[in-house]
């Protein structure tokens, strides 16, 4: 039985928060997600990948704390922000839509600000 979108979901952040990003996409990501940004429409694994490194280059070594979640159905929303020397990443949210155990589509917002 497939794992529900709550279980797929806090998995997801755990295993972010402990920086493995590939045993995340092993285990919550479908080979074919769709995600959607300001600056891409793309889809797989590759560009999770790219998106992460993105993420990490921006706001480095930032501080993530994770505002709000919420979960109906098959959807998922996570509000975020986080902060570095660098740059703070401020109004953060990533949308989620999760069947059959996996992560079909993400969407992800940000600003970035003067650290």
């Amino acid at each position: 039985m497939p794992r529900s979108t709550s279980e797929v979901f806090d998995s997801h952040l755990n295993l972010r928060i402990d920086d493995d990003l590939g045993r995340d996409l092993v285990e919550n990501y479908s080979e074919k997600v769709v995600l959607l940004t300001v600056n891409s429409n793309m889809s797989g694994h590759d560009a999770i990948r790219a998106s992460a490194a993105r993420l990490r280059e921006q706001p480095p070594g930032a501080k993530f704390e994770f505002v709000a979640k919420q979960v109906n159905g098959p959807h998922a929303l996570m509000i975020w922000r986080a902060t570095s020397q660098r740059f703070d990443a401020v109004k953060g949210g990533d949308s989620f839509v999760i069947k059959a155990g996996k992560i079909v589509s993400q969407s992800i917002h940000y600003r970035l600000v003067a650290g």
